[in-house]
Protein backbone atom coordinates (compact mmCIF):
# COMPACT_ATOMS: atom_id res chain seq x y z
CA UNK A 1 0.00 0.00 0.00
CA UNK A 2 1.35 3.44 -0.91
CA UNK A 3 1.14 6.14 1.69
CA UNK A 4 -0.80 8.35 -0.72
CA UNK A 5 -3.44 5.65 -1.04
CA UNK A 6 -4.16 5.38 2.66
CA UNK A 7 -7.80 5.95 3.33
CA UNK A 8 -9.88 4.73 6.24
CA UNK A 9 -12.66 2.40 5.17
CA UNK A 10 -15.22 1.85 7.90
CA UNK A 11 -16.30 -1.81 8.16
CA UNK A 12 -19.75 -2.67 6.89
CA UNK A 13 -22.50 -2.44 9.50
CA UNK A 14 -25.54 -4.62 9.95
CA UNK A 15 -28.89 -3.76 8.43
CA UNK A 16 -30.85 -3.78 11.70
CA UNK A 17 -33.76 -1.38 11.55
CA UNK A 18 -34.26 -0.64 15.26
CA UNK A 19 -32.13 1.99 17.00
CA UNK A 20 -31.16 -0.48 19.75
CA UNK A 21 -30.22 -3.06 17.15
CA UNK A 22 -28.07 -0.61 15.22
CA UNK A 23 -26.29 0.48 18.40
CA UNK A 24 -25.57 -3.10 19.47
CA UNK A 25 -24.17 -4.10 16.09
CA UNK A 26 -22.10 -0.90 15.89
CA UNK A 27 -20.40 -1.79 19.18
CA UNK A 28 -19.67 -5.32 18.07
CA UNK A 29 -18.36 -4.17 14.69
CA UNK A 30 -16.08 -1.55 16.28
CA UNK A 31 -14.71 -3.89 18.95
CA UNK A 32 -14.09 -6.61 16.37
CA UNK A 33 -12.36 -4.14 14.06
CA UNK A 34 -9.94 -2.82 16.68
CA UNK A 35 -9.19 -6.23 18.18
CA UNK A 36 -8.34 -7.67 14.77
CA UNK A 37 -6.31 -4.64 13.69
CA UNK A 38 -2.95 -5.22 15.41
CA UNK A 39 -1.72 -1.74 14.53
CA UNK A 40 -3.94 -0.35 17.30
CA UNK A 41 -2.73 -2.67 20.09
CA UNK A 42 -0.13 -0.40 21.64
CA UNK A 43 -2.20 2.76 21.15
CA UNK A 44 -5.33 1.32 22.78
CA UNK A 45 -3.36 -0.26 25.62
CA UNK A 46 -1.91 3.14 26.53
CA UNK A 47 -5.29 4.81 26.07
CA UNK A 48 -6.92 2.25 28.37
CA UNK A 49 -4.41 3.15 31.08
CA UNK A 50 -5.00 6.90 30.59
CA UNK A 51 -8.78 6.46 30.61
CA UNK A 52 -8.61 4.34 33.77
CA UNK A 53 -6.50 7.01 35.46
CA UNK A 54 -8.69 10.03 34.67
CA UNK A 55 -12.09 8.43 34.02
CA UNK A 56 -12.53 10.42 30.80
CA UNK A 57 -10.91 11.12 27.44
CA UNK A 58 -8.15 13.36 28.75
CA UNK A 59 -4.51 13.85 27.78
CA UNK A 60 -2.57 12.18 25.01
CA UNK A 61 -0.55 9.04 24.41
CA UNK A 62 2.75 8.88 22.57
CA UNK A 63 4.02 6.03 20.42
CA UNK A 64 7.80 6.15 20.14
CA UNK A 65 9.48 4.51 17.13
CA UNK A 66 6.14 3.40 15.63
CA UNK A 67 6.12 0.34 13.37
CA UNK A 68 4.74 0.50 9.83
CA UNK A 69 1.64 -1.42 10.89
CA UNK A 70 0.90 1.23 13.50
CA UNK A 71 1.56 4.10 11.08
CA UNK A 72 -0.79 2.55 8.53
CA UNK A 73 -3.59 1.78 10.99
CA UNK A 74 -3.54 5.26 12.58
CA UNK A 75 -3.28 7.02 9.21
CA UNK A 76 -6.27 5.08 7.90
CA UNK A 77 -8.32 5.78 10.99
CA UNK A 78 -7.73 9.55 10.95
CA UNK A 79 -7.37 9.79 7.15
CA UNK A 80 -4.17 11.70 7.86
CA UNK A 81 -0.47 11.04 7.14
CA UNK A 82 1.33 9.62 10.17
CA UNK A 83 4.15 7.91 8.28
CA UNK A 84 7.91 8.37 8.91
CA UNK A 85 7.53 9.99 12.33
CA UNK A 86 9.83 9.18 15.22
CA UNK A 87 6.97 9.84 17.62
CA UNK A 88 3.20 9.79 17.08
CA UNK A 89 1.13 11.77 19.55
CA UNK A 90 -2.59 11.04 19.68
CA UNK A 91 -5.00 13.07 21.80
CA UNK A 92 -7.66 10.97 23.52
CA UNK A 93 -10.15 13.71 22.74
CA UNK A 94 -9.33 13.56 19.01
CA UNK A 95 -9.57 9.77 19.06
CA UNK A 96 -12.94 9.89 20.80
CA UNK A 97 -14.36 12.35 18.26
CA UNK A 98 -13.15 10.25 15.34
CA UNK A 99 -14.50 7.09 16.98
CA UNK A 100 -17.97 8.61 17.39
CA UNK A 101 -17.86 9.92 13.83
CA UNK A 102 -16.86 6.53 12.37
CA UNK A 103 -18.73 4.05 14.59
CA UNK A 104 -21.20 6.15 16.59
CA UNK A 105 -20.01 4.66 19.90
CA UNK A 106 -18.47 6.20 22.99
CA UNK A 107 -14.82 5.78 23.86
CA UNK A 108 -15.60 4.23 27.25
CA UNK A 109 -17.47 1.40 25.51
CA UNK A 110 -14.55 0.51 23.27
CA UNK A 111 -11.90 0.79 26.00
CA UNK A 112 -13.98 -1.27 28.42
CA UNK A 113 -14.22 -4.09 25.88
CA UNK A 114 -10.65 -3.74 24.72
CA UNK A 115 -9.04 -3.31 28.14
CA UNK A 116 -10.81 -6.40 29.50
CA UNK A 117 -9.19 -8.52 26.82
CA UNK A 118 -5.87 -6.75 27.22
CA UNK A 119 -5.91 -6.92 31.03
CA UNK A 120 -6.71 -10.63 31.06
CA UNK A 121 -3.91 -11.45 28.61
CA UNK A 122 -1.49 -9.13 30.41
CA UNK A 123 -2.31 -10.49 33.88
CA UNK A 124 -2.09 -14.10 32.74
CA UNK A 125 1.35 -13.55 31.23
CA UNK A 126 2.59 -11.79 34.38
CA UNK A 127 1.20 -14.50 36.67
CA UNK A 128 2.75 -17.24 34.55
CA UNK A 129 6.11 -15.48 34.71
CA UNK A 130 6.03 -15.10 38.49
CA UNK A 131 4.75 -18.62 39.14
CA UNK A 132 7.24 -20.33 36.83
CA UNK A 133 10.28 -18.21 37.70
CA UNK A 134 9.90 -17.44 41.41
CA UNK A 135 7.31 -19.60 43.19
CA UNK A 136 9.47 -22.76 43.26
CA UNK A 137 12.36 -20.76 44.72
CA UNK A 138 10.33 -19.21 47.56
CA UNK A 139 7.85 -21.98 48.34
CA UNK A 140 6.80 -22.06 52.04
CA UNK A 141 8.54 -18.75 52.86
CA UNK A 142 7.46 -15.20 53.75
CA UNK A 143 8.24 -14.21 50.18
CA UNK A 144 5.82 -16.80 48.79
CA UNK A 145 2.96 -15.19 50.73
CA UNK A 146 3.94 -11.80 49.32
CA UNK A 147 4.05 -13.17 45.76
CA UNK A 148 0.56 -14.61 46.21
CA UNK A 149 -0.64 -11.24 47.48
CA UNK A 150 0.96 -9.57 44.46
CA UNK A 151 -0.88 -11.81 42.02
CA UNK A 152 -4.17 -11.25 43.86
CA UNK A 153 -3.86 -7.45 43.57
CA UNK A 154 -2.06 -7.13 40.27
CA UNK A 155 -4.46 -4.70 38.62
CA UNK A 156 -4.36 -2.22 41.52
CA UNK A 157 -1.43 -2.22 43.94
CA UNK A 158 1.03 -3.74 41.47
CA UNK A 159 -0.31 -2.29 38.22
CA UNK A 160 2.93 -0.45 37.19
CA UNK A 161 4.91 -3.72 37.22
CA UNK A 162 2.13 -5.53 35.39
CA UNK A 163 2.24 -2.92 32.61
CA UNK A 164 6.05 -2.92 32.49
CA UNK A 165 6.12 -6.71 32.24
CA UNK A 166 4.61 -6.57 28.75
CA UNK A 167 7.75 -4.91 27.33
CA UNK A 168 10.43 -5.91 29.87
CA UNK A 169 9.51 -9.25 31.47
CA UNK A 170 13.07 -10.19 32.46
CA UNK A 171 13.65 -6.85 34.17
CA UNK A 172 10.42 -7.06 36.18
CA UNK A 173 11.07 -10.63 37.29
CA UNK A 174 14.58 -9.61 38.38
CA UNK A 175 13.15 -6.73 40.44
CA UNK A 176 10.58 -8.95 42.11
CA UNK A 177 13.23 -11.60 42.80
CA UNK A 178 15.57 -9.05 44.43
CA UNK A 179 12.82 -7.74 46.71
CA UNK A 180 11.54 -11.24 47.55
CA UNK A 181 15.06 -12.32 48.53
CA UNK A 182 15.43 -9.35 50.87
CA UNK A 183 12.00 -9.70 52.46
CA UNK A 184 12.65 -13.39 52.98
CA UNK A 185 15.91 -12.69 54.82
CA UNK A 186 15.20 -9.67 57.01
CA UNK A 187 17.57 -9.29 59.97
CA UNK A 188 16.61 -10.58 63.39
CA UNK A 189 15.43 -8.08 65.98
CA UNK A 190 18.09 -5.55 66.96
CA UNK A 191 20.30 -6.39 64.01
CA UNK A 192 20.97 -4.01 61.12
CA UNK A 193 21.76 -4.86 57.52
CA UNK A 194 22.88 -2.77 54.57
CA UNK A 195 20.83 -3.10 51.41
CA UNK A 196 23.55 -4.35 49.09
CA UNK A 197 21.08 -4.85 46.25
CA UNK A 198 19.88 -1.24 46.35
CA UNK A 199 21.51 2.14 45.85
CA UNK A 200 20.30 5.01 48.12
CA UNK A 201 18.29 6.45 45.23
CA UNK A 202 16.48 3.15 44.74
CA UNK A 203 15.25 3.26 48.33
CA UNK A 204 13.23 6.36 47.46
CA UNK A 205 9.60 5.26 47.30
CA UNK A 206 9.30 7.10 43.97
CA UNK A 207 11.75 4.65 42.35
CA UNK A 208 10.71 1.26 40.96
CA UNK A 209 12.81 -0.76 43.43
CA UNK A 210 11.84 1.40 46.39
CA UNK A 211 8.13 1.29 45.62
CA UNK A 212 8.18 -2.48 45.21
CA UNK A 213 10.20 -2.99 48.40
CA UNK A 214 7.78 -0.86 50.43
CA UNK A 215 4.82 -2.92 49.22
CA UNK A 216 6.60 -6.13 50.17
CA UNK A 217 7.57 -4.81 53.62
CA UNK A 218 4.04 -3.49 54.22
CA UNK A 219 2.69 -6.97 53.52
CA UNK A 220 5.31 -8.59 55.75
CA UNK A 221 4.49 -6.31 58.68
CA UNK A 222 0.73 -6.11 58.06
CA UNK A 223 0.64 -2.32 57.54
CA UNK A 224 -0.60 -0.03 54.79
CA UNK A 225 1.78 0.99 52.01
CA UNK A 226 3.59 4.23 53.05
CA UNK A 227 2.45 7.39 51.29
CA UNK A 228 5.33 9.66 52.34
CA UNK A 229 9.09 9.52 52.73
CA UNK A 230 8.69 9.82 56.49
CA UNK A 231 6.48 6.72 56.64
CA UNK A 232 8.84 4.90 54.26
CA UNK A 233 11.86 5.50 56.47
CA UNK A 234 9.85 4.36 59.49
CA UNK A 235 9.00 1.10 57.75
CA UNK A 236 12.63 0.56 56.70
CA UNK A 237 13.65 1.17 60.30
CA UNK A 238 11.11 -1.28 61.72
CA UNK A 239 12.32 -3.87 59.23
CA UNK A 240 15.89 -3.49 60.51
CA UNK A 241 17.20 -1.92 57.32
CA UNK A 242 19.94 0.68 57.76
CA UNK A 243 18.59 3.73 55.94
CA UNK A 244 17.50 6.33 58.47
CA UNK A 245 20.78 7.88 59.67
CA UNK A 246 21.23 10.30 56.83
CA UNK A 247 17.58 10.90 56.11
CA UNK A 248 16.12 11.39 59.59
CA UNK A 249 17.56 13.23 62.59
CA UNK A 250 16.39 15.04 65.71
CA UNK A 251 18.03 17.63 67.99
CA UNK A 252 17.93 16.87 71.73
CA UNK A 253 19.20 18.18 75.02
CA UNK A 254 19.10 16.38 78.34
CA UNK A 255 17.85 12.85 77.80
CA UNK A 256 17.92 10.71 80.93
CA UNK A 257 19.64 7.58 79.58
CA UNK A 258 22.62 5.32 80.32
CA UNK A 259 23.87 5.92 76.77
CA UNK A 260 27.52 7.11 76.96
CA UNK A 261 27.34 9.62 74.11
CA UNK A 262 24.23 11.30 75.49
CA UNK A 263 25.82 11.32 78.95
CA UNK A 264 28.79 13.34 77.67
CA UNK A 265 26.51 16.02 76.23
CA UNK A 266 24.30 15.96 79.32
CA UNK A 267 27.23 16.75 81.59
CA UNK A 268 27.98 19.81 79.44
CA UNK A 269 24.28 20.73 79.10
CA UNK A 270 24.70 20.73 75.33
CA UNK A 271 22.21 20.05 72.57
CA UNK A 272 23.24 17.35 70.08
CA UNK A 273 21.85 15.43 67.11
CA UNK A 274 20.56 11.85 67.17
CA UNK A 275 19.95 9.80 64.05
CA UNK A 276 17.13 7.31 63.80
CA UNK A 277 19.42 4.36 64.58
CA UNK A 278 21.23 6.14 67.43
CA UNK A 279 18.22 6.88 69.63
CA UNK A 280 18.99 4.95 72.83
CA UNK A 281 16.53 2.15 73.61
CA UNK A 282 16.22 3.30 77.25
CA UNK A 283 15.34 6.98 77.65
CA UNK A 284 13.32 9.28 79.90
CA UNK A 285 12.99 13.03 80.16
CA UNK A 286 14.18 14.88 83.23
CA UNK A 287 11.37 15.44 85.75
CA UNK A 288 9.06 13.48 83.45
CA UNK A 289 8.68 16.50 81.13
CA UNK A 290 9.97 16.94 77.58
CA UNK A 291 9.75 20.41 76.01
CA UNK A 292 9.31 20.24 72.25
CA UNK A 293 9.97 23.30 70.06
CA UNK A 294 9.30 22.97 66.33
CA UNK A 295 11.07 26.12 65.14
CA UNK A 296 14.86 25.44 65.16
CA UNK A 297 15.71 29.14 65.67
CA UNK A 298 13.40 29.40 68.66
CA UNK A 299 14.81 26.11 69.98
CA UNK A 300 18.39 27.44 69.71
CA UNK A 301 17.49 30.68 71.49
CA UNK A 302 15.67 28.90 74.34
CA UNK A 303 18.54 26.44 74.67
CA UNK A 304 21.03 29.29 75.04
CA UNK A 305 18.81 31.03 77.60
CA UNK A 306 18.76 27.98 79.89
CA UNK A 307 22.54 27.81 80.31
CA UNK A 308 23.30 25.05 82.85
CA UNK A 309 19.67 24.14 83.62
CA UNK A 310 19.05 20.40 83.63
CA UNK A 311 16.10 19.90 81.27
CA UNK A 312 14.92 17.94 78.23
CA UNK A 313 14.49 19.90 74.98
CA UNK A 314 13.61 18.39 71.59
CA UNK A 315 13.35 19.79 68.06
CA UNK A 316 12.86 17.97 64.71
CA UNK A 317 15.30 18.46 61.84
CA UNK A 318 13.99 18.89 58.31
CA UNK A 319 10.81 17.50 56.83
CA UNK A 320 11.50 13.85 57.64
CA UNK A 321 10.16 13.42 61.16
CA UNK A 322 10.71 9.69 61.63
CA UNK A 323 13.48 10.05 64.23
CA UNK A 324 11.53 12.81 65.97
CA UNK A 325 8.40 10.65 66.18
CA UNK A 326 10.36 7.60 67.34
CA UNK A 327 11.82 9.65 70.20
CA UNK A 328 8.40 10.98 71.24
CA UNK A 329 6.88 7.48 71.16
CA UNK A 330 9.57 6.18 73.50
CA UNK A 331 9.10 9.07 75.95
CA UNK A 332 5.33 8.61 75.80
CA UNK A 333 5.76 4.92 76.59
CA UNK A 334 7.59 5.99 79.75
CA UNK A 335 4.60 8.15 80.75
CA UNK A 336 6.41 11.47 80.21
CA UNK A 337 4.44 14.65 79.48
CA UNK A 338 5.15 16.25 76.11
CA UNK A 339 4.96 20.07 76.17
CA UNK A 340 4.66 21.17 72.57
CA UNK A 341 5.30 24.62 71.06
CA UNK A 342 4.77 24.71 67.30
CA UNK A 343 4.40 27.37 64.65
CA UNK A 344 1.23 29.43 64.79
CA UNK A 345 0.13 28.85 61.21
CA UNK A 346 -2.08 26.31 59.47
CA UNK A 347 0.64 23.70 59.05
CA UNK A 348 1.87 24.19 62.61
CA UNK A 349 -1.61 23.73 64.07
CA UNK A 350 -2.23 20.66 61.90
CA UNK A 351 1.04 19.09 63.14
CA UNK A 352 0.13 19.88 66.75
CA UNK A 353 -3.34 18.39 66.46
CA UNK A 354 -1.95 15.24 64.87
CA UNK A 355 0.38 14.79 67.86
CA UNK A 356 -2.51 15.42 70.24
CA UNK A 357 -4.51 12.62 68.62
CA UNK A 358 -1.54 10.27 68.93
CA UNK A 359 -0.39 11.03 72.46
CA UNK A 360 -3.65 12.08 74.15
CA UNK A 361 -3.49 13.49 77.67
CA UNK A 362 0.32 13.33 77.70
CA UNK A 363 0.40 15.95 74.91
CA UNK A 364 0.17 19.49 76.31
CA UNK A 365 -0.13 22.50 73.92
CA UNK A 366 2.44 25.05 75.07
CA UNK A 367 2.01 28.81 74.61
CA UNK A 368 -1.06 28.62 72.35
CA UNK A 369 -3.21 31.07 74.33
CA UNK A 370 -4.87 34.23 73.03
CA UNK A 371 -2.42 36.36 75.02
CA UNK A 372 0.56 34.55 73.51
CA UNK A 373 -0.84 35.04 70.01
CA UNK A 374 -1.52 38.74 70.57
CA UNK A 375 1.97 39.17 71.99
CA UNK A 376 3.72 37.91 68.88
CA UNK A 377 1.38 39.90 66.60
CA UNK A 378 2.65 43.08 68.27
CA UNK A 379 6.18 42.34 67.06
CA UNK A 380 5.76 41.23 63.43
CA UNK A 381 3.02 39.82 61.26
CA UNK A 382 2.54 37.98 57.98
CA UNK A 383 -0.67 37.24 56.14
CA UNK A 384 -2.13 33.75 56.27
CA UNK A 385 -3.08 32.05 53.00
CA UNK A 386 -6.77 31.90 52.14
CA UNK A 387 -6.88 28.11 51.75
CA UNK A 388 -7.26 25.44 54.47
CA UNK A 389 -10.91 26.36 54.95
CA UNK A 390 -11.67 22.75 55.85
CA UNK A 391 -8.98 22.58 58.56
CA UNK A 392 -10.38 21.69 61.99
CA UNK A 393 -8.84 20.91 65.38
CA UNK A 394 -9.66 18.16 67.89
CA UNK A 395 -7.84 19.88 70.74
CA UNK A 396 -9.83 22.75 72.31
CA UNK A 397 -6.84 25.08 72.79
CA UNK A 398 -5.75 24.59 69.19
CA UNK A 399 -9.32 25.05 67.92
CA UNK A 400 -9.60 28.38 69.77
CA UNK A 401 -6.34 29.61 68.29
CA UNK A 402 -7.38 28.51 64.79
CA UNK A 403 -10.60 30.51 65.11
CA UNK A 404 -8.66 33.56 66.28
CA UNK A 405 -6.14 33.28 63.45
CA UNK A 406 -8.92 33.13 60.87
CA UNK A 407 -10.44 36.31 62.28
CA UNK A 408 -7.17 38.25 62.09
CA UNK A 409 -5.83 36.51 58.97
CA UNK A 410 -2.33 36.82 60.41
CA UNK A 411 0.54 34.84 61.93
CA UNK A 412 3.91 35.94 63.25
CA UNK A 413 7.38 34.87 64.34
CA UNK A 414 7.59 33.13 67.70
CA UNK A 415 10.92 34.65 68.63
CA UNK A 416 9.22 37.14 71.03
CA UNK A 417 8.11 34.11 73.08
CA UNK A 418 11.69 32.94 73.79
CA UNK A 419 12.03 34.48 77.28
CA UNK A 420 8.59 33.16 78.26
CA UNK A 421 9.38 29.68 76.97
CA UNK A 422 12.68 29.62 78.86
CA UNK A 423 10.95 30.75 82.04
CA UNK A 424 8.28 28.07 81.61
CA UNK A 425 10.96 25.37 81.42
CA UNK A 426 12.66 26.65 84.57
CA UNK A 427 9.36 26.77 86.47
CA UNK A 428 8.39 23.25 85.40
CA UNK A 429 11.79 21.94 86.47
CA UNK A 430 11.36 23.57 89.90
CA UNK A 431 7.95 21.98 90.48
Amino acid sequence: MNKADVCFKKPARSQYNTKAGRKFVSIQVAVKFFKEEKGFDRLLADMSAMYARYGRAYGAVRLTSPMYEEERAISEFFNRDYFDQALIRISLGDFERQLEKSFAIKMEVLLAEYSDRYATTEKTAFADGVIKSLMPKYRNTFAAAWLEEMLAHTRRTYKPWLEQYVNEPAKVIAQVDTVAELVNNLPVAGELVRLAAFSPLELDFYSEHGALLLRALAHRFGTSVPSSMEESIGLYYNAGLLTGGVLSQVTVRGLDTPDEVCAIHNRRQQAHVLTLENIPPQIKSYSGRAFIIENPHVFAAVNESLHDQKCTLISPIGSNRTAFMQLLKQLHAEGDNLYYCGNMDYKGLANADKLYLQFGKNFIPWRYSKLDYELILEKSTTLLPDDKKDLSMHNEDLASLLSLMRKTGKTASQMPLVPYLAEDVKNKIAQ
